[in-house]
């Protein structure tokens, strides 16, 4: 499974949503918290930099969506818009810290935290996922394919439905901007070397 992806800023986000409700229809509304693990032997300044990110193919992460965890990996570059290999595992509520320890001892133990609310639709066989965040807001539109050759044609098609919202794909200098200005948020970072994971969930206990 390949999942093609094209993303970008959302400037006012209850007009783009009163749209979707309009023209496209509704799936569901998720309340996500995600860590997002980054490689092993670099230090957490280093890994959230934009020439690593720029160069890392796995997007590893354990994450819990309305209180339903799971483990999943992302396999390939990440650009702003493109087509990545999706592993999902759904686990047990029971086995979160398990999946997260389990990557500890791998030594991946450090990251950055999303915490998101997101409204998905689906129009055109394309699912949107507007999402929102303390920081700011943006979309996450894809469509899943099989064979690596559709990628470039799947995301034209991705970016021409885009612009009958008035959504503005990012290119991928403005998609690591994007990344940076998360990343500059302290509160938005962990260290398991440092953290006890117990702390982590008591701040963001409305999503366990």
């Amino acid at each position: 499974m390949i999942e093609v992806e094209v993303r970008g800023k959302i400037e006012n986000f209850e007009k783009t949503l009163e749209e979707f409700r309009k023209k496209a229809k509704f799936v569901e509304e998720k309340d996500r918290f995600t860590l997002l693990f980054a490689r092993p032997g670099l230090s957490l300044s280093d890994a959230l930099k934009k020439e690593t990110l720029k160069n890392e193919k796995v997007d590893l992460k354990v994450r819990i969506t309305n209180k339903k965890p799971e483990i999943v990996l992302k396999y390939g570059y990440v650009k702003g818009s493109e087509g990545r290999k999706e592993i999902l595992i759904p686990i047990k509520s029971e086995d979160f810290d398990k999946a997260v320890e389990l990557f500890k001892f791998l030594e991946w133990n450090k990251g950055k935290i999303q915490a998101t609310k997101t409204f998905v639709f689906i129009y055109q066989e394309i699912e949107f996922a507007l999402v929102k965040t303390n920081i700011l807001d943006y979309f996450e539109a894809e469509k899943v394919v099989h064979e690596k050759g559709d990628i470039d044609k799947i995301l034209e098609e991705i970016k021409e439905v885009c612009n009958e919202f008035n959504l503005n794909p990012v290119k991928e200098e403005e998609f690591f901007e994007i990344l940076d200005e998360f990343n500059k948020h302290e509160e938005r970072v962990f260290d398991l070397t440092k953290q006890n994971l117990e702390e982590i969930k008591e701040k963001w206990k409305e999503y366990f």
